[in-house]
This record gives C-alpha cells, structure tokens and sequence, in this order.
C-alpha cells in the first residue's frame, strides 16, 4: 500500500533535472526522489 503523504508527481525540464541530479551529487544522494524529499523534509520543520 502506497504511503499517500509521499505521492507527488513533480515536472522539470531537461536543465532543471541536470541542476537537481548535480545538486544530488554533491549532498550525496542516491538520486534526486531523494534530494527533494530532504528539501521538502527541511522546509517543513521550517515552519
């Protein structure tokens, strides 16, 4: 069963997802499902 607080579906263009996949790279990411979950994580606990 799915957890339905994570399903999102996000669109970027061809740059956007070379910008995300080197930002992943250099905090050490996996990939980039990663790095946005961790931006979205941070920004939560933000407010």
């Amino acid at each position: 069963m799915p957890n339905l607080n994570r399903d999102i579906y996000v669109c970027f263009s061809k740059e956007e997802i070379l910008l995300l996949d080197d930002f992943a790279k250099k905090k050490g990411a996996l990939n980039i499902s990663q790095v946005l979950e961790s931006l979205l994580k941070d920004r939560k606990n933000e407010n």
